[in-house]
């Protein structure tokens, strides 16, 4: 407590008056005391407010992260399809004596890999779009039904 805070305490304690220079250097004094515990209030909310953003923060770099891993096994996917499907190209069209057909296996095997690495770009491409997204906000029929 403040001398001024003692002060007023002991004002309306003892029920003395004083003068008014004296009531409104209490009234100051209380006036300041109050805006001290209100910067007190605020400043704690604050760090929980920084506390809470940290580990948002930390969850949107893990989720980052996992989509630039996802982003790179997909690329490595497809440079391999491609790779493994001019292969057979270039051997189907300099082979004379190949058949066609077979190597549609090996084919199907390079188109099921681009495939796959369509849906990891896609997943991780979600994934960046539910970062920038805000939360969802009920609708307004909904916001009116949940009043009682």
């Amino acid at each position: 407590m403040t001398a001024g805070t003692v002060r007023l305490c002991f004002t309306r304690i003892m029920g003395g008056g004083g003068s008014e220079p004296d009531r409104i250097a209490d009234e100051r004094e209380a006036a300041l005391a109050a805006r001290e515990a209100a910067l007190a209030e605020r400043e704690a909310a604050l760090s929980v407010r920084e506390k809470a953003l940290a580990e948002r923060m930390g969850a949107a770099h893990d989720i980052l992260i996992a989509a630039e891993e996802r982003d790179a096994v997909s690329d490595a996917r497809d440079v391999g399809g491609d790779t493994r499907e001019q292969i057979l190209d270039r051997a189907h069209f300099l082979a004379t004596d190949h058949t066609y057909g077979d190597e549609l296996p090996m084919r199907r095997g390079a188109a099921l890999d681009r495939e796959h690495a369509k849906g990891d770009r896609s997943a991780s491409r979600d994934d960046r779009i539910a970062l920038t997204e805000g939360p969802d906000e009920p609708e307004a029929d909904e916001a009116v039904q949940d009043q009682p």
